[in-house]
């Protein structure tokens, strides 16, 4: 299995067009995709995995 980088806060915001300040608000809420971040040193990283199952779990809302 290959191995994809570590999502930086620019990563996720790019992905998803989200604004950093909502993933910081996510964050400290323990709510959405800024709650999967966690620490690497000072930065905040996500994992894909984590990010892509999140993605899915949101169309799952949208369609029922």
């Amino acid at each position: 299995m290959e191995r994809r980088p570590l999502a930086t806060l620019r990563d996720i915001v790019d992905f998803t067009g989200l604004p950093p300040r909502t993933i910081y608000d996510q964050r400290h809420r323990g709510v959405g995709l800024g709650a999967l971040a966690f620490k690497v040193g000072t930065q905040l990283r996500w994992d894909w995995a984590d990010v892509d199952a999140w993605i899915s779990e949101q169309k799952g809302q949208v369609a029922a």
